[in-house]
């Protein structure tokens, strides 16, 4: 083999950058909380619910076992609480292997990797800290990320160094378990044909020279041979790319001394080629997928241009050993007079599946600024007219400075002849003239479409937006498919259409109403556009062949065919609704239930309607309802498991199509499949395989087997994964999460049925206190939002960092009730009071829950309707509002800081639910305003706010704190959080505003000694004190004694009895 100059051949040992160790198959690491079911796993339908005891049958009584006491949770039982983490839920290709990541509310984490066999799986591997598991294509090689642990973490984030570079990577071979370990890894990635790995890895920087700032780590891909374990190392590599097709490495190869190059590496033959060589740096690398065609861009520099550009480069079928650039194009819009003047080429590419073009972008070429302003010019030199006039008519205002007198024309007879002197007056500049640094005013104008924060924060997209075009390979042809006309350009999947929007003559309707948007069908081959739609809101998917887009209109799906121009209404004919009617905000085209699914040949769409899945013809001749749940109020929706990686979001006749579950009602949940008719088979019946009191999610299926994941949860038993066959039949639980659970006590939830004082049926949910004894009464504490029953069987972790857990709350000895709120146009408050006020009197009659010890809660939105919901009614003993509007006129025409939009859109679009401006229904802005019903608020409120809250400006808190103030309210406490947005994110503040919700609630609904804070209020001298005196401690907030369900949850006689309405 003939050495090339910019590869480096080096044999081991790599010292500097590569540990290497054998490690054999490690146990199930001690301490873990969970177990691992194997060979005897238990099935779903035998799963044990807890707190439920069997009852003994025949007339003889068994006598029954004593039970273990069980114990209260305090504050320090939560940090070894698990959840799982999805994001490392994955499976092998073939089935066979699985790995799932442990969380503990600590930080501390786990990967476990298992075996499957016979739908069944053993434990094979834990990875303490482990992350980010990749299997390659042919699963037979796993690669394992190791995270910091929390107290490394706490460390560095102490020392304030920036972290080291690179990370620790283990590569295990899962045909006999061995594993290497790989030590300040950047990056590791499998070859398409899983033969080979290439890792880049990081060494330690040279010592700088004083004066001079270190040199960057040095970096070298190694590419190994995973069968024989053999490394090929390459130096100054910046950029590699593997093939999409068996093994090619693509390399970039930066060299200080020499050109760089473009390199093609073939490890199975150990070869390398040059593509191509320049002084000027490679970027993009690209492969087609399933074939050998690589993609890159080189850079064009111009000295006095602002922005690099760049030359498309192509190399089709590299595999051809004949030719060792493959067949080569070449797009050099420096040398295309067709090419946009001024414009320059991004990096950004894609390819056409066919591989006959490429997508890129064009930008706007700007000159650099000069390093220096150039001295103002003087005045230009005017030309006399006859009568003594300039030919400049602009030069109306010149005064005698701008006048050269040696060009002045001769005074008349009787004027003085004497030199004039300059005035003074007439020299000096003012101030405005003098200044150097120009304001930073901005102008707002009442005829701004976009207003002023909008157009900041667009300002980097809008100031030179990306168009994207095509390069047509064949022809070198450049077509440009998106300008200022249509912006949001989507290429369909034959790539010879595309779809364009356009939002500019619909601006002014979008600044308070709807954002519509002209469609356009645009030709990737020429770039001719013709106009198909206008004010659209809704544009939804379009067909696998490019020739259908389907769109609402009026409360319809409508289909338009490219092809033949036509539009048609598919949706007419059927006596059901395909858009949410349900919908209760004031919007008057609703959002369809989804965006419509094709099968892959074009022939039918898959849309749903508020329960079913139908099956459309595009044509609007044929359809077919495939499901059958409007009769239980089932709700059908098609799962990700569904989906094939090859059809492309499609789903092909003859696929088993699997189905997720939820009873609208009855909040069952779990999973049915179906399977499309084809020429030589008949279609499947619905087959409903599992639906349970329990909340079933993230089915997913390996790519080449028919083996499915999922998970299972309920309220009182936390989130477990479950592994089972292509008939969901008999699937076995792989986890078991928090086995300790069974010490603590635990509350369950249920369904409340009621209706609101406008007779709609309604639901909410209950959470009982955690050792729920029957007879006595408890506090309860509600929280509010919009729809809360959906999560009946939703599983809460107890944790210090959130306000409004309802688990804490349960073990703290409270009922957690969440109802459901539903709204009338122009009156939100009081639709919030129609709801949740006979929602809790339904709770009251129970007889377990103290009417004098009810507290309401909720954030942003909810926060809103509880501090509206005091105002109107003494129900309740103690609020907390977190975040909370408080003044509907004022909110209405603020700024949502966070999006640099106008709060006028959510009034009248979205959650506020008033299709009147303030000055056109004074009366109902008023009446909805916490702030304007505060002379009757007789609830103590706490309301917390982030002084950098980009949703609810925190000023809508100052207005009500000076309000409360000023009517005399003593007990109203607003909570400042310095730096934080709308949901607090520092550690420090979520656990401090987590312990003072608790504390609230506790000394109004359980009579605990209130906290300064809460009685008297704590001056800013004080707190400061305070916090000096908790650091020197060496903690940031006293752990309050827990006062545990047993302590004073019961009644009071001294408490009055409230009133449900004023």
């Amino acid at each position: 083999m003939r050495l090339h100059p910019y590869l480096l051949f080096i044999t081991l040992p790599l010292s500097l950058f590569l540990t290497t160790s054998v490690l054999g198959e490690t146990p199930t690491e001690k301490g873990s909380n969970h177990k691992h079911s194997s060979s005897n796993s238990t099935p779903l339908a035998k799963t044990e619910e807890l707190g439920n005891e069997s009852q003994p049958s025949g007339r003889k009584k068994r006598k029954k076992k004593k039970q273990p006491q069980r114990k209260p949770i305090a504050p320090q039982d939560y940090a070894q609480w698990e959840q799982m983490n999805m994001g490392n839920r994955k499976m092998s290709h073939d089935g066979q292997w699985l790995t799932f990541d442990i969380r503990r509310v600590d930080g501390k984490s786990s990967l476990h990797l298992h075996r499957i066999n016979d739908g069944k799986s053993k434990e094979q591997q834990v990875y303490s800290q482990g992350e980010r598991p990749v299997f390659s294509n042919d699963s037979k090689w796993l690669s394992v990320t190791i995270g910091k642990s929390p107290e490394e973490k706490k460390k560095a984030k102490e020392s304030k160094k920036p972290a080291g570079p690179g990370t620790t990577i283990h590569l295990r071979s899962l045909i006999d378990g061995k594993t290497t370990e790989f030590k300040n890894v950047i990056t590791l990635t499998f070859s398409h044909d899983s033969r080979f790995a290439a890792i880049e890895v990081t060494g330690k920087s040279a010592p700088a020279r004083p004066g001079t700032p270190p040199a960057p780590p040095a970096r070298a891909l190694l590419v190994r041979n995973l069968e024989t374990g053999k490394d090929t190392t390459f130096g100054n590599v910046t950029k590699f790319a593997w093939s999409k097709k068996e093994s090619l490495l693509a390399l970039v190869v930066d060299s200080p001394s020499i050109s760089n190059a473009l390199q093609l590496f073939d490890p199975g033959s150990e070869t390398l080629r040059n593509l191509e060589a320049s002084d000027q740096d490679y970027v993009g690398l690209l492969w087609r997928k399933d074939s050998f065609d690589l993609a890159a861009a080189r850079q064009m520099k111009f000295g006095e241009k602002e922005d690099i550009s760049h030359t498309l480069l192509a190399f089709r079928n590299l595999d051809d050993s004949d030719k060792p650039t493959g067949d080569q194009a070449i797009y050099d819009h420096s040398k295309n007079l067709s090419f946009p003047l001024d414009h320059y080429l991004t990096a950004s590419l894609s390819w056409d599946k066919n591989g006959q073009a490429l997508h890129c972008s064009l930008k706007k070429w700007e000159n650099k600024p000069k390093d220096f302003p150039s001295p103002p010019k003087p005045p230009a030199k005017q030309k006399q007219g006859k009568k003594g006039k300039t030919n400049n008519s602009s030069a109306k205002d010149s005064s005698p400075a701008q006048t050269n007198p040696e060009k002045s024309p001769a005074p008349t007879e009787g004027s003085q002849k004497e030199k004039v002197q300059d005035s003074p007056a007439l020299t000096a500049k003012t101030l405005r003239e003098t200044l150097t640094t120009p304001s930073n005013v901005e102008v707002w104008h009442s005829k701004d479409v976009t207003i002023m924060p909008r157009q900041k924060k667009e300002a980097s997209s809008r100031r030179n937006p990306a168009r994207k075009a095509v390069w047509w390979l064949k022809e070198n042809k450049l077509v440009q498919l998106e300008n200022e006309l249509t912006e949001r350009v989507t290429v369909m999947r034959d790539g010879l259409r595309a779809i364009g929007m356009d939002s500019s003559p619909h601006e002014r309707e979008a600044m308070f109403g709807p954002r519509l948007h002209d469609v356009y069908a645009i030709s990737t081959r020429n770039g001719k556009r013709n106009r198909i739609l206008e004010g659209v809101k809704f544009t939804l998917s379009t067909s696998p062949n490019g020739r259908f887009l389907l769109f609402v209109r009026e409360g319809h799906i409508w289909i338009h065919d490219l092809k033949t121009g036509k539009q048609k209404n598919i949706t007419s004919t059927l006596k059901t609704s395909f858009t949410d009617k349900q919908d209760d905000t004031l919007a008057q085209e609703k959002r369809p239930f989804g965006n419509g699914i094709w099968l892959t040949d074009s022939s039918g769409v898959l849309l749903y309607d508020r329960y079913d899945i139908w099956l459309l013809d595009p044509r609007g001749e044929r359809t077919r309802k495939l499901t059958n749940g409007r009769k239980e109020q089932l709700r059908h929706r098609i799962s990700q498991a569904s989906y094939r990686e090859e059809n492309h979001g499609n789903i092909a006749r003859g696929d088993r199509i699997y189905v997720g579950l939820f009873g609208e009602r009855s909040k069952k949940s779990g999973y049915g499949s179906l399977t499309l008719a084809t020429r030589k088979t008949p279609a499947a019946d619905w087959k409903t395989h599992l639906l349970d009191d329990a909340l079933m999610l993230f089915l997913s299926r390996s790519r080449d087997a028919d083996i499915l994941t999922f998970t299972r949860e309920r309220s009182d038993q936390s989130r477990d994964l479950y592994l089972a066959g292509p008939a969901l039949e008999d699937p076995h639980k792989v986890t078991e999460t928090n086995t300790f659970q069974k010490n603590y006590r635990w509350g369950r939830s249920e369904l409340v049925n009621f209706q609101n004082t406008q007779g709609v049926p309604l639901q909410g949910m209950l959470t009982y206190p955690a050792g729920y004894r029957k007879g006595k009464k408890y506090p309860m504490i509600v929280y509010i939002y919009e729809k809360r029953s959906q999560d009946l069987h939703r599983y809460y972790t107890p944790s210090e960092k959130h306000p409004y857990n309802p688990c804490v709350f349960s073990a703290e000895g409270y009922f957690v009730f969440q109802p459901d709120i539903v709204y009338r146009p122009q009156q939100p408050g009081i639709s919030a009071v129609d709801c949740v006020v006979p929602a809790v009197e339904k709770v009251l009659e129970t007889g377990m829950v103290d009417s004098r010890r009810v507290g309401l809660m909720g954030h942003s939105w909810g926060a809103y309707q509880t501090s509206f919901i005091v105002t109107q009614t003494d129900l309740f003993s103690a609020a907390v509002a977190g975040a909370p509007l408080t003044d509907m006129m004022s909110m209405s025409v603020s700024v949502y800081w966070n999006s640099g939009g106008t709060n006028a859109r959510i009034f009248a679009q979205s959650q506020g639910r008033m299709n009147k401006p303030f000055w056109q229904d004074a009366e109902n802005y008023a009446r909805n305003s916490p702030i304007h019903g505060l002379d009757t608020l007789n609830t103590p409120l706490l309301i917390a706010f982030g002084d950098k809250d980009g949703a609810v400006d925190w000023d809508q808190g100052i207005e009500m704190y000076n309000a409360a103030r000023w009517a005399g309210k003593d007990d109203l406490v607003l909570l400042v959080y310095p730096g934080e947005n709308h949901g607090l994110r520092k550690e420090e503040n979520m656990v401090d505003y987590h312990y003072r919700v608790r504390e609230w609630m506790e000394h109004f609904l359980k009579d605990e000694t209130g906290r300064k804070w809460i009685t008297e209020g704590k001056s800013f001298l004080e707190r400061e004190k305070e916090k000096e005196d908790l650091k020197k401690k060496g903690t940031s907030q006293p752990t309050p004694k827990r006062p545990g369900p047993d302590s004073k949850g019961g009644s009071s006689s001294e408490k009055k009895a409230p009133s449900s309405s004023k």
